[in-house]
């Protein structure tokens, strides 16, 4: 009787020692950059077969390293996009948004905006230019 009464006493103790949470001031979103805004393009394109692309990338010697992405799959523009970066993310603080938008498999247009990390909440829209065949 006293075996199954301290197993499961030193089970409850374990258990509680999992479900505690450790709070670090120095992580928090005041650190963080909230980059949103809207996607548009000054054309029409049907929503059945169209995707949409963004990404947040650190530019680092030259390339583009992908941070965040997001995918938007049979929408119609315009849309409203939303990253939340860390310092970690962003690197020095040099990055870039890319947005695509896809018919049928194929780019029809795509945009690149230069962008430097900031914590706090900042508002890019972007316009996509139609690629000509």
């Amino acid at each position: 009787m006293k075996k199954p009464l301290w197993s499961g006493l030193i089970f409850l103790v374990a258990l509680s020692g999992c479900s505690q949470s450790i709070s670090n001031s120095d992580f928090s979103k005041k650190s963080q950059a909230q980059v949103y805004g809207w996607i548009s393009i000054d054309d029409y394109f049907s929503p059945v077969a169209t995707r949409v692309e963004v990404d947040m990338c650190q530019v680092i010697n030259n390339q583009c390293l992908t941070s965040a992405a997001q995918e938007y799959k049979g929408i119609q523009l315009p849309i409203q996009y939303s990253f939340l970066i860390s310092p970690l993310q962003a690197g020095d603080g040099s990055m870039k948004i890319r947005a695509r938008l896809l018919d049928k498999g194929n780019v029809v247009a795509q945009s690149l905006v230069e962008y430097h990390f900031e914590p706090g909440e900042r508002r890019v829209d972007i316009v996509l230019s139609s690629i000509k065949n």
